[in-house]
């Protein structure tokens, strides 16, 4: 083989090559661009599924606070009906006779109990007054 039919060959190989390309380029073309918007539906799919994740876990974390708050509040207000319950019940037992033997709470002009009960002292009193 010479020279000249080295060339020849190589040159026939590729021109061969290049009209491929020639006509390929825009599949080709199309074929990267196509590649390239895959690559980028794979990300922005990946990114969703993380946000969904992250929306999912602060929803589910608001719902335990709103859970404890609910709590919270209701053991409040259990509290808050105790507490006023014993001042009803302290504003009905409340002697407000200073004088009286029997007040609750004591006060510094409580005398000591005579023996008499509770009853009959305030029996006493009622009659007493007009």
């Amino acid at each position: 083989m010479s020279w000249e039919t080295i060339t020849v060959l190589l040159g026939t190989l590729g021109g061969l090559e290049f009209l491929k390309w020639l006509f390929n380029r825009k599949t080709n073309s199309r074929l990267l661009v196509a590649e390239a918007e895959s690559a980028e539906f794979h990300t922005l799919q990946e990114t969703n599924e993380f946000l969904q994740k992250q929306l999912q876990a602060k929803e589910e974390r608001f719902v335990e606070q709103t859970e404890r708050l609910r709590r919270t509040q209701d053991d409040l207000f259990r509290a808050k009906e105790s507490e006023y319950q014993a001042r009803l019940e302290l504003a009905l037992k409340k002697c407000e006779d200073e004088e009286c033997p029997f007040r609750r709470p004591p006060n510094a002009q409580t005398p000591p109990k005579p023996g008499v009960t509770k009853e009959e002292y305030h029996n006493q009193n009622k009659l007493l007054i007009p």
